[in-house]
């Protein structure tokens, strides 16, 4: 998420990975301090979260936001293992993987 266009719905993957590693156990702020370091109502988050629309000066602060934690955790991995289903067969991976493994078609 660079200096480029940011979309809504790379901001929903994003925090929805947030929000699963937290889950998960990785040491990393809640979404009430996330909301504090992007300088936005926790209620926001959510919202965009449940994907409702915010506006565009929400958008590129949760962006930043995430970018500022990304980067503190970047080296950390979750400790959970993962299965990904590839065609050459499954393969473990530790941390969660942001894809999905079964999806409605």
């Amino acid at each position: 998420m660079d200096d480029r266009p940011f979309c809504i719905r790379e901001l929903r993957k994003a925090l929805l990975g947030h929000q699963r590693r937290l889950r998960a156990g990785d040491d990393l702020p809640s979404l009430n301090e996330l909301a504090g370091i992007a300088g936005i109502h926790r209620d926001t988050l959510y919202a965009l979260m449940a994907g409702d629309r915010v506006n565009e000066r929400s958008q590129y602060a949760i962006s930043k936001a995430l970018d500022t934690v990304a980067g503190s955790a970047s080296n950390q991995r979750s400790r959970l293992l993962s299965v990904r289903l590839n065609t050459d067969g499954p393969s473990l991976h530790f941390g969660l993987s942001h894809l999905n493994i079964f999806t409605k078609y």
